[in-house]
């Protein structure tokens, strides 16, 4: 059984945060497409047999931000993605699952070099589809994770990027009965793993001015 949380207004939140917090902080920022393909797999407290990992894809926009003038390395990122996880299992037959996320990448980018430069932070995903069969009447509406990533050639209009998200949220989360119907205990398992290659293009290289 899911439990009933305030996702819609987390999601809402971080939504007007990525549209307009910019305003709050600086007058500059770039924006930019990005999209590539996710290797993805979970994790789980119980070992799962036969689990192998599996493609997706992801795909959406980057607002960047750079917050005060002294800081020049430093900048943030606001992303609204559409992201593909899941996993494998194989039997007589494989069984893949399937799950598509609207996702909002909140991270802190810091710049190594004019090149090269690093992000972390955390991504917040709202399920809106699953292959599985009453999957969205199993499994947990909302995701969440840790961020880490790796930014080559940020300096141009055109990067590379890679990114590992770990999930921390359970995508499963219900009661636990014994024979007699008697309720023993909750089960909050299975936790998104991805990682992530794309491409980043910069709709303008310079950094605009809003």
């Amino acid at each position: 059984m899911k439990n009933i949380k305030q996702e819609p207004l987390i999601i809402k939140t971080l939504l007007f945060f990525i549209l307009f917090g910019g305003s709050f902080f600086t007058s500059e920022a770039q924006v930019a497409i990005l999209g590539g393909g996710n290797f993805c797999s979970i994790r789980s407290d119980v070992a799962i047999q036969n689990k192998e990992s599996i493609t997706g894809y992801h795909a959406g926009a980057e607002i960047q931000y750079f917050p005060a003038k002294g800081l020049k390395k430093f900048s943030l990122i606001n992303e609204l993605i559409l992201t593909q996880k899941g996993y494998q299992q194989e039997f007589e037959d494989n069984y893949t699952f399937r799950f598509t996320y609207m996702a909002l990448p909140v991270l802190i980018n810091y710049s190594v070099i004019p090149a090269l430069s690093v992000q972390g932070g955390a991504e917040f995903g709202k399920l809106l589809w699953t292959n599985v069969k009453q999957g969205k009447k199993t499994y947990n509406d909302f995701d969440a994770g840790l961020v880490l990533g790796l930014t080559g050639f940020d300096n141009h209009r055109v990067s590379i990027y890679s990114r590992l998200t770990y999930g921390l949220s359970p995508m499963l989360d219900y009661e636990l009965m014994d024979e007699m119907g008697n309720f023993t205990g909750k089960i909050k398992d299975l936790h998104n793993v991805c990682f992530s290659l794309g491409i980043k293009i910069k709709l303008r290289n310079e950094k605009i001015v809003l």
